[in-house]
């Protein structure tokens, strides 16, 4: 015996999202987001000092001259009113108080690392300030004596006994805290708003399998779902016109295969109980005649599923009057309809050859069908668009009825050369080629249909 295992759910069936799972996504994204943003956190802190590439104290000589003047001036006072023999005592005294180096120096020792014009000035009694070296130098007046200070920044730095006390815990618990509220708020509200919408959007989508008519596609209020809720909808009206094609398709096909199935089981029928052979061959020549019928429709319902499957056809450079001129020479027409060329010149447009003239071929058709007695070609130039005409004389077309005409297996008046296909092939290879078929009032009095190719 097997184990037993749960049933699968039934096909098309997914798990409904629950709305408390932003939560969870929240949590997913939050904690990775805190942990980076901590730890670029700690490498920014480390990194300051080693990537400073301007040192702050390094300053030109006005701002060291501007700090040190004062000092100098009073060791000036201090060692004037003192014996030359008790300078280098007090030197050492002075030293202990302050920060950065004091020294003295005879003229000589001082002026060795010193430029001429520095040297000089320093002769003079002029404060004189390396800031490449921080150093500033002053001759004690009258004397062979400069006192120098510096470098300015060479002095020890303060011992720091860091312990770890109350106060600093509860200060980095609130500077943690303060981190992760910084990113977690902003960043719950945006996954809360964007799981609202993919949660929106995952209804509809699972209501587009009941029909695109009930899946109303919601609006989004981020623009991270838009692109999903634009595919929906796009997705929405496509589904919606195969279900409509469908719905004719399988409508249209079981009325056209009904009525000659009919009668070839009637002539069957009869077959059997007659021995007259010019009714049999009567009704041989009515069972030929339906399966042609048959097969003619299924020829034009594979060009037409054909077509709307190609993704890419490959386009040439086409003279259209010389294709209106081939078609007008290849077409049967009948004795009791003139079809003319409007205008003359030469018209190209790039466009897959065998398509296009297959979708004339069936506009010119059309034309024929209903014409009393005047078919006209035409192309002109339309707002940026090549407009591929035939215009009839016949009974045209009713505003109402001007976009179901190109649906598949539609037929305003039924005929028994057509199946609706012809029309619906053009619409296809017109947007085959990302343009679009249309149909108006003709000039002739009946109707102009309109291949619309863009430039």
């Amino acid at each position: 015996m097997g184990l037993n295992r749960p049933a699968p759910p039934p096909d098309g069936d997914t798990p409904a999202l629950r709305p408390a799972g932003h939560f969870r996504v929240f949590l997913g994204y939050c904690l990775p987001f805190v942990l980076v943003y901590l730890l670029l956190l700690i490498v920014g802190i480390w990194l300051s000092p080693q990537m400073s590439f301007v040192d702050d104290h390094e300053e030109d000589a006005g701002y060291w001259r501007a700090h040190v003047r004062g000092t100098h001036h009073l060791l000036q006072d201090r060692f004037a009113g003192m014996p030359q023999t008790q300078w280098p005592a007090e030197i050492q005294r002075l030293q202990r108080s302050f920060a950065y180096p004091i020294t003295l120096q005879t003229l000589r020792e001082a002026g060795a690392g010193l430029s001429a014009a520095e040297r000089a000035a320093l002769h003079g009694g002029t404060l004189v300030v390396v800031p490449d070296t921080r150093r500033t130098y002053a001759r004690l007046a009258g004397t062979d004596q400069a006192v120098v200070l510096g470098d300015l920044l060479d002095y020890p730095e303060r011992d720091v006994h860091w312990q770890l006390t109350a106060a600093r815990v509860a200060d980095l618990v609130l500077l943690l805290l303060n981190s992760i509220l910084a990113i977690a708020l902003p960043l719950y509200f945006l996954v809360y708003r964007v799981w609202a919408d993919v949660y929106a959007l995952g209804g509809a989508a699972r209501t587009l399998r009941e029909g695109p008519t009930q899946a109303a596609i919601p609006g989004v209020r981020t623009r991270l779902a838009r692109p999903l809720q634009d595919a929906l909808r796009a997705l929405s009206t496509r589904l919606q016109t195969l279900l409509e094609g469908q719905r004719i398709l399988s409508n249209a096909v079981a009325h056209e295969i009904r009525t000659p199935l009919a009668r070839m089981r009637f002539a069957v029928e009869i077959l059997r109980d007659t021995d007259n052979g010019h009714e049999r061959e009567r009704m041989l020549d009515g069972i030929l005649g339906d399966v042609l019928r048959l097969e003619q429709l299924a020829e034009a319902g594979i060009d037409y599923s054909r077509i709307g499957r190609m993704q890419r056809i490959d386009c040439d450079a086409i003279d259209v009057r010389g294709l209106f001129q081939q078609l007008r020479t290849t077409t049967a027409i009948p004795p009791t309809v003139t079809v003319c060329l409007r205008g003359s010149g030469v018209c190209t447009v790039r466009a897959n050859r065998a398509a296009l003239q297959l979708a004339l071929r069936n506009l010119l058709g059309n034309a024929l069908r209903h014409a009393r007695s005047r078919v006209q070609l035409g192309v002109e130039y339309s707002g940026g668009w090549l407009a591929l005409t035939v215009d009839d004389d016949g009974p045209g077309v009713a505003a109402s009825a001007r976009e179901r005409v190109f649906q598949p297996y539609v037929q305003l008046q039924p005929h028994t050369e057509g199946f609706g296909l012809g029309l619906a092939i053009v619409q296809v290879i017109a947007e085959k080629h990302d343009g679009s078929a249309d149909v108006i009032d003709s000039p002739l009095g009946g109707a102009r249909f309109r291949i619309l190719l863009p430039l």
